[in-house]
């Protein structure tokens, strides 16, 4: 009975994510008017749309006012053939569709037989009529070729191509942005009032300053940024929305490796600082895709493992060994002797009266033995210093490490021409050791994991009644 109400919970769970996935906007719209050569409309046309890639295809029917529109499509490239009695066949090939965009394919018939036909192969883009929000859509191509000057090859820094968007800036600690992403306020906003989805998927920390899951550039077909007028079903956003769609598997199937390197062999000594600290990053995996049956059931997974191994250089300053003795005698050289006073003499309310301790030495019995304890685990000082005002009198190559494992993965399944269904899922796994300015001291160890499921429905056709 208890395996029995987990299940349906995990049911309910599914339901209501597909529910509220639907909701979003990661798919795009085809839509367009059937007219012949004089100009008048042509209802009742026969329109097929496939999608080149994976042969799906949906079919409708022009309404009495010669519109037809596909909704719910995911993005691809398509191909849409008009059929009419007394016409001529038309065909439009190389018709890209984009998620959260609605693209415009009218078509002209012409008087002849239904075997006859014409094939349209490009066409100059049409100005956007039919929507009003601005933005840009980072698709694959782009996503792959351009270089990403961070580390851990995150999609945010492609938002510095967006318009009205500021250069983004990785905040907060290692601890705390466990995923590494990266903030940007767009339009004047503050970067909280952006929101950042994957497929429709909320993707915000609940404080939304910082976001959850960061897929590799591999494994994104395009990054959609909506900057203003954004459709309503985009939902929480007063500055930009930002949509990751994932790559999808097709009728061929697919795959990639590959592997990014950071050495310290390969970098130059910082001015202030005597060696190079030893950085070894590796950042490599793969991908696959690829049809379980063609036209009909396709998969995608990928897998990404960085390795972040380094001593980071540092400097620091430190209380000198004689100080920590309890005699700050050093103090009193200089131009500007420091003068230590003995709390317990003078008025104890005011501290009118107060006597330095002679020669600014504490007595031994007078130290805290807990603060002792802790000064035994503090390095001693091995850069010369100022004895009078010590500073920079420590230099260290500290160890850190970051490793972290992602995977996720896309089933689409179109049951038919009215139907699809989607899922997917993301897994993370980070290991971090942050470095320890005292190595006798205990480092943090910190483990973070995210394991998302998602699942998506919702019919592919509507039929206009205007």
């Amino acid at each position: 009975m208890r395996h029995l109400r987990q299940m349906c919970a995990l049911f309910a769970l599914l339901f209501v994510a597909c529910a509220y996935v639907y909701a979003q906007a990661v798919t795009g719209t085809v839509l367009g008017t059937v007219t012949d050569s004089s100009g008048a409309v042509v209802p009742n046309a026969k329109v097929t749309l496939t999608e080149v890639q994976t042969g799906i295809a949906r079919t409708g029917q022009t309404n009495e006012s010669g519109n037809y529109t596909f909704s719910n499509l995911p993005e691809g490239n398509y191909s849409v053939t008009v059929e009419a009695p007394g016409f001529k066949k038309v065909t439009k090939e190389n018709n890209r569709v984009e998620v959260n965009s609605n693209v415009r394919i009218d078509a002209v018939l012409q008087p002849g037989q239904i075997s006859e036909s014409v094939v349209v192969t490009a066409e100059a883009p049409q100005l956007q009529t039919d929507r009003a929000d601005t933005g840009r859509s980072i698709d694959s191509m782009n996503v792959a070729s351009l270089p990403v000057l961070v580390s851990n090859r995150n999609f945010q820094a492609l938002l510095a191509l967006v318009p009205g968007t500021s250069p983004p800036t990785e905040e907060h600690s290692q601890f705390f942005n466990a995923s590494d992403s990266l903030q940007t306020q767009v339009n004047g906003a503050p970067r909280v009032a952006n929101n950042y989805q994957i497929e429709g998927i909320d993707d915000n920390e609940r404080t939304g300053l910082l976001q959850v899951l960061i897929p590799p550039l591999e494994a994104i077909q395009t990054v959609d940024v909506s900057t203003s007028d954004q459709s309503v079903d985009l939902g929480r956003g007063a500055g930009a929305v930002t949509d990751v769609i994932l790559k999808s598997g097709t009728n061929q199937f697919h795959g990639s490796a590959y592997e990014f390197v950071q050495n310290n062999d390969w970098d130059a000594r910082n001015f202030f600082q005597p060696t190079v600290g030893a950085v070894h990053y590796n950042y490599f995996g793969g991908t696959i895709g690829g049809p379980i049956k063609k036209n009909k059931l396709f998969f995608f997974a990928d897998y990404l493992r960085s390795e972040d191994h380094e001593a980071i250089a540092t400097t620091e300053t430190i209380p000198s060994t004689l100080s920590r003795t309890g005699n700050l005698s050093e103090a009193l050289s200089g131009s500007s002797p420091a003068y230590v006073y003995d709390p317990a003499t003078g008025n104890p309310t005011t501290g009118v009266g107060r006597t330095p301790f002679p020669n600014n030495v504490i007595p031994t019995s007078r130290l805290n033995p807990i603060a002792l304890k802790i000064l035994a685990l503090v390095p001693a000082p091995n850069q010369p210093f100022n004895t009078a005002a010590p500073s920079n009198n420590y230099y260290a190559t500290l160890p850190f490490t970051k490793d972290t494992d992602f995977t996720d993965g896309k089933i689409d399944y179109t049951i038919n021409d009215k139907d699809h269904l989607s899922g997917r899922w993301f897994s993370k796994r980070r290991f971090s050791v942050p470095p320890a300015v005292m190595p006798t001291a205990v480092s943090r160890v910190l483990a973070f994991r995210r394991l998302t499921v998602a699942a998506s429905t919702g019919p592919t056709f509507s039929r206009p009644t205007c």
